[in-house]
């Protein structure tokens, strides 16, 4: 089983998980942490580790989503990463969260394929008008 946690910049954890779930309903493998203004950096560190090993602890992998690579949530969670027990992607967006819904249920390949599906999801989920329209 794999669980999610969004880390991001100021409240967008919450808001995009609370906009996935809207659509698609509840998951409580999916979870976020946002990192606000005067937020000590260590202890954020800090929780997340406590997370990971919880989540561990009751045989879950993590996948953690940071809003932007080079940015504080992206800067922390990288030092957790660890092979096929705690993979991060950086750049989460609604879609990559609502085929996140559909997908934590049941593992049925490794965390870091799962990883590289929900990115390319994302990415192909982002294009202009004149593409959409073919213009």
């Amino acid at each position: 089983m794999i669980v999610a946690i969004v880390v991001t910049h100021h409240t967008l954890a919450e808001h995009l998980i609370a906009t996935a779930e809207f659509i698609a309903g509840p998951n409580e493998n999916l979870v976020g942490i946002s990192i606000l203004q005067n937020d000590d950096v260590e202890a954020v560190r800090k929780r997340l580790v406590e997370m990971i090993k919880k989540y561990h602890k009751d045989g879950k992998k993590v996948l953690i989503l940071t809003d932007m690579f080079g940015g504080t949530p992206s800067n922390i969670c990288l030092a957790l990463y660890e092979p096929d027990q705690v993979e991060i992607v950086s750049g989460v967006n609604l879609p990559i969260l609502l085929k996140l819904a559909g997908g934590l249920k049941d593992e049925v390949q490794s965390l870091k394929e799962f990883a590289a599906e929900i990115t390319e999801y994302g990415r192909k989920n982002i294009f202009t008008a004149a593409e959409f329209l073919d213009l």
